[in-house]
């Protein structure tokens, strides 16, 4: 069995708790240290709870937290792909903090206690971004967000879970009309860029129609994209491909701290 709690989740910072009976892992710290600590005591975790963090790449809104944690934490160790890893640990070595990154590669599976962790390659603007794949038992979860497009590599995990934590990032009419400069407007919308609520919608729909059921929408943009429209978007991609959306369980990580739990067996 996994949990997973989304407890921060937007375009300003991310950072989700996933664990099993006896393992607690971070994905992402790109809040505050004291934004880290608050969100952990809302799960009545502390930071010396946590056996792993997993870091996707290197933008701030996900590696924000890391030198005063590593400061105060400096044994955790902390799993980057190759690229990645290099980049945080120079960054904390400059600083001179003393760090416990590990780096490690697309498709090789790693052992975190009783929970196997697969990192996996996603298209966006970073050194060597990837998604992963969480598995305790029968219980899989792939979680993947700050990606242009879902490529078959991407969607070959996803079908080969039982809970998918997906990007919907924008909304295309918000951005288009919205005060984004042309420049950021594009690269979000690039194929290094973020997943739109309907390019989440169609993947949905896809893995829907194959059986799949659960899901979590993440990475939520705070000035193109809101609850509502994400869900609106979602629901009509759903009918127009014959899916009753009462059918699919999509849910919505919130963009402020939140303690919701989702828990998969």
């Amino acid at each position: 069995m996994l949990k997973i709690h989304p407890l921060y989740s937007s375009s300003s910072g991310n950072m989700f708790h996933i664990a099993s009976s006896n393992t607690n892992i971070l994905i992402d710290v790109g809040v505050s240290y004291k934004a880290v600590n608050e969100g952990l005591k809302s799960i009545n975790l502390t930071i010396k709870d946590i056996d792993a963090i997993l870091i996707t790449h290197e933008h701030s809104d996900h590696i924000k937290g890391l030198p005063l944690l590593c400061r105060k934490n400096n044994n955790i160790p902390i799993y980057a792909c190759i690229d990645t890893a290099s980049y945080i640990k120079e960054e904390l070595d400059d600083k001179n903090i003393e760090s416990n990154i590990i780096a490690i590669d697309y498709n090789l599976p790693i052992k975190i206690k009783d929970i196997e962790i697969c990192a996996f390659e996603t298209s966006h603007d970073a050194l060597m971004p990837c998604g992963y794949t969480l598995k305790n038992d029968d219980s899989i979860v792939t979680f993947a967000t700050d990606l242009g497009y879902i490529s078959p590599v991407v969607y070959d995990y996803f079908s080969k879970s039982n809970y998918a934590v997906i990007e919907s990032n924008y909304d295309d009419t918000m951005l288009d009309f919205g005060k984004y400069p042309y420049k950021l407007k594009r690269r979000i919308k690039s194929i290094t860029g973020h997943l739109s609520n309907k390019d989440c919608g169609q993947t949905i729909a896809k893995l829907a129609n194959e059986g799949h059921t659960r899901f979590l929408l993440a990475h939520m943009s705070e000035n193109n994209n809101n609850l509502e429209i994400a869900k609106q978007t979602v629901d009509s991609i759903l009918f127009q491909n014959g899916i009753e959306p009462q059918n699919v369980e999509v849910n919505f990580a919130s963009k402020t701290l939140s303690n919701e739990e989702y828990t998969i067996c």
